[in-house]
């Protein structure tokens, strides 16, 4: 059921109808039990692994806490990791790790016969594996777990976050299903903008620059010179207003709910260096990447070698994370040569002191960082690597003089210009103060619009992460 699908404008309505005029642990069961449906309605077979990482994680909490101090904790951690990454390596990166061990084998003379698993990868099991194995990772740490089966397995299947976050932790989530809130307390306007807003972005923005990139990528030798550039700044601004558009009806929907998600996006394009820009892009995931395997290596305490390293083996991961192929790998360990590159060359400043340097210099940082995550944006989408080479080889390639997708190319500098220009924030304000009849007559009229836009229902880029 994706969010700018028919079904979804029917299921919402419902949902938030039902959710608001019961009360008390009635409007908890309600909530679990849309999420259920939500998550079966594309395919209820994988109800099951959800259960199953709720069920485990739960009950692994629960142990870890009674054995605490006395030993024997952390076998109950190592079960409640295993069983995540277990589920996520069978259904994700069996068939991946499997053609890549057969390549190795065939090349080195070896004849190797294994087996393919013909499975399809469950929606959102990226998501809901890290962020139910960071409650028992903070559990092992100290934190008291959940004594509420029905609590927890909300935080696990909530609906508005379940298929592509943000990544949520336990003691963000957790603590607003104990409190007792009623319609009135609901900001319905800004839960209803940012949908909208989201909505827009997705349906009219990222759609609309899938057309020429998908193009570009399918058939490289057409689109050589320019006409490649602009299809690599319009897939970053595709990405970003895909996933984006993503997170704000998340958090929108959250928001009528009377729930808080936390933020996934400040302005990636305007980062000024590699680690701004992962303090600005998937916030949720690369604070997890920090938190739970980045600091665990070591960090940045044990000299520049492990620092190195620790970087390369965090952002190899990450870039695993998001695709069972090696350009996701390549993408990642990119970022990961970025990142050093500044901790070993470059002068890394907050966004206050980068704030206090001259116009031109801060333009100069801004243009070349979205440069670079251009390049790495080539490595992520490619399906393959000639696929990869052939891109590469386009950008410098200007010997026509012929450039295909000005249209798009314009789209591209609206992008640019909305990304650097927040008008957004003016856009919220406004319609907040509309009074709830126009506010709702806007509602009506966007999404007939949107509808009559987009009719057919796109999935989004990380639907299947």
């Amino acid at each position: 059921m994706l969010f700018n699908s028919p079904a979804f404008a029917v299921f919402l309505p419902v949902m938030l109808a039902a959710y608001w005029v019961l009360r008390g642990r009635s409007r908890k069961w309600a909530l679990l039990l849309g999420s259920y449906l939500f998550y079966a309605a594309w395919d209820w077979r994988f109800l099951s692994l959800l259960l199953l990482s709720t069920v485990v994680d739960f009950s692994c909490a629960r142990a870890i806490d009674r054995r605490r101090g006395s030993g024997g904790s952390g076998k109950f951690l190592v079960a409640s990791v295993a069983t995540n990454l277990g589920v996520l390596a069978t259904f994700k990166y069996f068939n991946f790790f499997r053609d890549s061990f057969a390549a190795t084998a065939t090349a080195l003379g070896l004849q190797v016969d294994m087996p393919t698993l013909q499975i399809i990868l469950p929606m959102g099991i990226s998501f809901y594996t890290f962020q139910t194995m960071s409650y028992t990772i903070d559990v092992y740490r100290g934190t008291k777990p959940e004594r509420s089966l029905l609590h927890f397995a909300i935080f696990v299947a909530c609906f508005p976050q379940l298929v592509a976050g943000p990544i949520m932790r336990a003691r963000d989530f957790l603590p607003q299903l104990t409190k007792e809130q009623t319609f009135r307390d609901v900001d319905i306007s800004a839960g209803v903008y940012r949908i909208f807003r989201g909505l827009f972005k997705k349906m009219v923005v990222a759609d609309a620059l899938a057309l020429y990139v998908d193009a570009v990528f399918a058939s490289p030798s057409g689109y050589p010179g320019l006409s490649s550039w602009i299809a690599l700044y319009a897939y970053a601004f595709q990405i970003y207003m895909d996933f984006s558009g993503y997170t704000d009806v998340a958090i929108g929907t959250g928001r009528l709910l009377g729930l808080k998600l936390t933020e996934n996006f400040d302005s990636p394009y305007l980062a000024h260096s590699p680690s701004d820009f992962w303090r600005r892009w998937h916030i949720t995931l690369s604070t997890w990447l920090r938190d739970y395997l980045y600091i665990p290596l070591g960090g940045s305490q044990r000299g520049a070698r492990r620092t190195i390293r620790n970087l390369f083996i965090t952002m190899g991961l990450g870039g695993l994370w998001h695709g069972a192929a090696w350009t996701f790998v390549a993408w990642g360990v990119y970022h990961g040569i970025l990142l050093t590159a500044e901790r070993l060359f470059g002068s890394r400043r907050s966004r206050a002191e980068f704030e206090c340097e001259s116009f031109g210099y801060r333009m100069l940082c801004i243009v070349s960082m979205f440069h670079l995550s251009c390049v790495g944006w080539l490595l992520f989408r490619a399906p393959d690597w000639d696929t990869a080479q052939a891109m590469a080889a386009n950008l410098v390639d200007f010997s026509s003089g012929h450039v295909r997708g000005l249209r798009c190319a314009a789209i591209v500098l609206l992008c640019m210009a909305a990304h650097a220009w927040p008008f957004t924030r003016t856009l919220g304000e406004k319609f907040a103060r509309l009074p709830a009849f126009g506010q709702g007559t806007l509602a009506a009229v966007c999404m007939w619009a949107l509808l009559l836009f987009s009719p057919d229902a796109k999935a989004f880029i990380y639907f299947q992460f």
